[in-house]
């Protein structure tokens, strides 16, 4: 082995190394901390269901979450920027309160790469749908976006096909991902690696959750979380 192969290769690290390295997290607050506890900033989440679950409620929730300290992007690919179901989810989360950290754009991949390396771009990444932005692209295309932007949040939003990822694309995102969250019948699924210290469901909807289910779940929202 020649001197410039040996100087290629990274070091290698102790226990010690690896233990005395910070891990950057972001603060949740109230059920989002009870659920998922302080989420480490380099991260890949995957959140996943069936139409009519819930789903869109629990991203505009989460995303208001992160935008509570964290500059957030919504890549908006499923719905126009101008959709009223959209404005409508905006005005019922009030998400107002958080303008000044969350904006939304509508990119393809190659937008999105060129926005998110310019300095100062956001640092969690919500993409509404990962199959709408890999369209026509691989899972080595996903791999490499995710390692392009390691030192970010990417969340990606995937559809279901009962309680499994509709598709192998979105189930290799899946298995992927730090951070896995099925929701289902308004409610959000914590199914790791992270949990938090309360619960492992977040409730999404309350008045829908009992309405299928006839209990009021101990995790359910209060009129202070909406």
């Amino acid at each position: 082995m020649n001197q410039s192969t040996k100087s290629s290769l990274s070091r290698t690290l102790t226990v010690s190394n690896v233990l005395s390295t910070k891990v950057h997290r972001i603060k949740f607050t109230g059920r989002f901390y009870d659920v998922f506890d302080n989420p480490q900033k380099k991260a890949r989440w995957f959140v996943f269901g069936q139409s009519s679950s819930g789903k869109s409620s629990f991203v505009m929730q989460l995303i208001k979450e992160f935008a509570q300290t964290e500059k957030t992007l919504l890549v908006s690919l499923e719905e126009d920027l101008d959709d009223g179901d959209l404005q409508d989810r905006l005005r019922m989360f009030q998400m107002q309160d958080v303008s000044s950290n969350f904006k939304m754009v509508s990119d393809n991949l190659e937008e999105l790469t060129e926005r998110l390396g310019r300095r100062g771009s956001a640092q969690v990444v919500v993409v509404d749908s990962a199959p709408y932005l890999f369209m026509g692209k691989t899972f080595a295309d996903y791999l490499s976006f995710t390692k392009q932007f390691r030192d970010k949040t990417l969340v990606f939003i995937g559809h279901a096909k009962g309680q499994l990822p509709k598709t192998e694309l979105e189930e290799r995102i899946m298995y992927d991902a730090n951070q896995k969250v099925f929701v289902s019948g308004y409610v959000a699924t914590n199914k790791g690696r992270k949990f938090g210290p309360y619960a492992t469901q977040y409730v999404v909807w309350q008045k829908g959750y009992e309405d299928l289910n006839g209990v009021t779940n101990q995790n359910t929202p209060t009129d202070e979380d909406i």
